[in-house]
């Protein structure tokens, strides 16, 4: 149901399970041992399967766009735990012709707040404007600078597949051709957090379970990738203190040279 006015929403509960972790790190290609080695969930695990059980409350015209996420964690989700979710949905603001939403969703963990997540998704209109073929000849596109190690993936549809399953997210935006080559898009494109996934696996890889433990995201989805992309994390460390790290961070497609997710990062470091 679309609401035309701010409401809560119980999302209800779901089991952390190992096997239900597994598969979300399968679909996003993501195979650190950190999180076996902690028993820690990874951040966007959480909020992947939040938002995935609010589209599905919500049941949005199908090719919704995400715009804008925020994520904070404030106590890991600890891996066999059950979780429950509940989220506000902010009235529709509408600007130029398109509809915002706005719903902030709250993953609670073993009695505690676990995570805070702020979606905004933009609504299509009802008849979208018909895709353009992009422009593939490239050229000069600049060396990727990147502090931290850069995670580098393809974009497969069979990843899109298994990311819709694990996450619940099954827009066919991502997985129908024939409708999203009607879209302003042209053809099938990446979840946003897909493809926001590969941050979060580059900062656990540099960080570990102070990541997973305190990790946090403010980002702007600026374009998307395509299946046969290539795409890059990158991460370059902006403020530095005794107690918090905090980071620039972005996707690029290295195959266009677009730049698709730009924000921040950060977490807690805890002193040893």
């Amino acid at each position: 149901m679309l609401v035309e006015v701010e409401r809560n929403l119980d999302l209800g509960s779901f089991d952390a399970t190992q096997d239900s972790v597994d598969e979300y790190l399968r679909s996003v290609g993501d195979a650190l041992p950190v999180y076996k080695e902690t028993g820690l969930a990874p951040p966007l695990y959480s909020a992947a399967s939040a938002l995935g059980a609010l589209l599905r409350e919500l049941a949005l015209p199908p090719g919704a766009i995400h715009s804008l996420q925020e994520i904070e964690t404030l106590t890991p989700v600890v891996i066999g735990n059950s979780v429950k979710v509940s989220a506000l949905v902010e009235k529709p603001r509408r600007r130029a012709g398109l509809e915002f939403i706005t719903v902030v969703c709250s993953v609670e963990s073993d009695g505690a707040l676990a995570l805070a997540s702020k979606s905004t998704v933009l609504v299509p209109s009802q008849e979208p404007p018909a895709g353009t073929p992009r422009d593939t000849n490239v050229q000069g596109i600049e060396s990727l600078k990147s502090g931290l190690d850069v995670i580098s993936k393809e974009i497969k549809q069979e990843d899109l597949d298994a990311y819709a399953k694990a996450s619940g997210d099954d827009n066919p935006l991502h997985l129908d051709p024939e409708f999203a080559a009607k879209t302003q898009f042209g053809g099938i494109i990446a979840h946003g957090m897909l493809t926001l996934a590969f941050v979060s696996e580059m900062m656990a890889a540099a960080h570990g379970r102070d990541w997973l433990e305190s990790g946090g995201l403010r980002v702007r989805f600026k374009g998307a990738a395509r299946v046969g992309d290539r795409v890059e994390a990158w991460g370059n460390l902006a403020k530095e203190d005794e107690q918090t790290w905090g980071y620039s961070v972005g996707v690029r497609n290295s195959t266009t040279g677009q730049e698709l997710i730009a924000g921040t990062a950060g977490l807690a470091i805890k002193q040893e």
